[in-house]
């Protein structure tokens, strides 16, 4: 009995130390990418439905869709004249969101089995399966889109964007790029690495499933497959940030999507899972370019500025099995002083995103006193950009009338903190 035991043990050791690590990798572009394990936890960020309701239904009234086809690689099929499979395959993809039909009904809302599917390629029977898949979301989706003037136009954007996420997802070594790759960054930091590689996976199998479907049914049951492997926490985050990034958000760039990125539900959970889990910070997913898994390792490309400070204490080498400093929070400078204690030696606690009265009004406190966001900065520099923000600098904002912090006040989290983080480099080396 013994002896058996001590074999067991030892082939599970063998197989763990076998088994390929999970790996993050930061590429920046700028020297050796960042790369680091992360931590084992791999809880979601929750998202339940009453808090899924609340923030898409801010998404789709105060982040306009765009109706146009995206010239950035990222295909939107909503509104443009085409051929009579054009048309079958928008309004069947409108009509999947409503399930299939009770026997003997023919409505619009629904898909029947004497709808014409025949001719349908790959896109559109994986897009309906898709649709198919949100079946549990459905009520939550429409209470949360029923205020909009177009309902089934948001079915078929959303639907659009879910399709082209899990085409690129189904790849055997996937990229996703521009939007796809924002999506992607959001899943990552809401759901966890673990997660994300099974989304990824469930794509596969459901592009395999829909290739090869020929009924309504095949493509249900496949549909059902993929919303049984994803559930409907992951789903109603890929729903989420599929509404975010189609829409105006990518033709205002990051900066304006960034401003938006607040609407998400848990921003300060999840911008504590975004530094810890793959060392972004949430509000500059938009800055994310491209996202590629290769094996068990996802690399993602972004500029340095969008790294958070957690990740980027580790000094940019590789340090694979060391895991990122921990984010925490606080509701008040005070509380984060009083956890903290002294700056160090000659130095200061500095915010680089400020701490101005519309800052907590617009962004919280916690996405203000955090370890991403304040950082100990040498006396005299502190001192010097204090002076700066206090200003009235016409080379920096253009204006004679404002200072740099008035001019300042009225810009995004993300356009605030790149700034802060441009104003200490250009300090400390005298250029302002």
């Amino acid at each position: 009995m013994a002896t058996r035991l001590g074999v067991t043990m030892l082939l599970l050791a063998l197989l763990n130390a076998c088994a390929t690590p999970r790996l993050v990798r930061l590429d920046t572009g700028q020297g050796t990418p960042l790369e680091y394990r992360p931590p084992s936890s791999n809880k979601s960020v929750t998202v339940d439905a009453e808090v899924f309701e609340d923030a898409l239904g801010q998404l789709v009234l105060n982040v306009p869709l765009t109706l146009r086809a995206s010239h950035q690689g990222w295909m939107v099929r909503v509104s443009h004249t085409g051929n009579d499979a054009d048309t079958r395959w928008l309004r069947l993809m409108r009509k999947s969101f409503g399930g299939l039909c009770e026997p003997g009904q023919r409505r619009d809302n629904c898909l029947s089995p004497l709808d014409d599917g025949m001719g349908l390629g790959e896109w559109g029977k994986l897009g309906i399966a898709l649709g198919l898949s949100l079946d549990p979301l459905k009520e939550s989706i429409a209470r949360a889109v029923e205020k909009t003037l177009a309902p089934q136009l948001f079915y078929t954007v959303i639907a659009t964007g879910l399709v082209t996420w899990a085409v690129l997802a189904a790849n055997p070594e996937p990229v996703f790029t521009k939007a796809a790759a924002i999506v992607s960054a959001v899943l990552l930091i809401y759901l966890g690495m673990e997660t994300f590689l099974e989304i990824v996976d469930a794509s596969r199998e459901l592009k395999w499933a829909t290739d090869r479907a020929t009924t309504w049914g095949e493509l249900e049951q496949a549909g059902q497959r993929f919303a049984h492997r994803a559930g409907p926490e992951v789903a109603r985050v890929f729903v989420l940030a599929v509404t975010l990034v189609v829409s105006h958000g990518m033709t205002g760039g990051s900066a304006w999507l960034a401003s938006r990125v607040s609407m998400l539900p848990s921003f300060t959970e999840a911008t504590a899972a975004g530094a810890s889990r793959v060392g972004i910070h949430l509000a500059n997913v938009g800055q994310v370019s491209k996202v590629a898994v290769i094996g068990s390792t996802v690399v993602i490309s972004l500029p340095a500025t969008a790294v958070s400070m957690a990740a980027q204490s580790l000094g940019g080498g590789t340090t694979t099995g060391v895991g990122p400093v921990g984010f925490r929070s606080w509701g008040s400078f005070s509380g984060l002083k009083s956890a903290l204690g002294s700056a160090g030696q000659g130095k200061q606690w500095h915010h680089i995103v400020e701490q101005t009265p519309s800052n907590v009004k617009r962004f919280g406190p916690h996405s203000l006193h955090n370890t991403e966001n304040v950082i100990p900065l040498d006396q005299t520099i502190h001192t010097r950009l204090s002076a700066l923000y206090s200003s009235i600098r016409w080379n920096v904002t253009g204006s004679n009338n404002l200072t740099v912090r008035q001019w300042l006040s009225t810009q995004s989290y993300e356009a605030q903190r790149k700034f802060g983080l441009l104003a200490i480099e250009n300090v400390s080396k005298g250029f302002w």
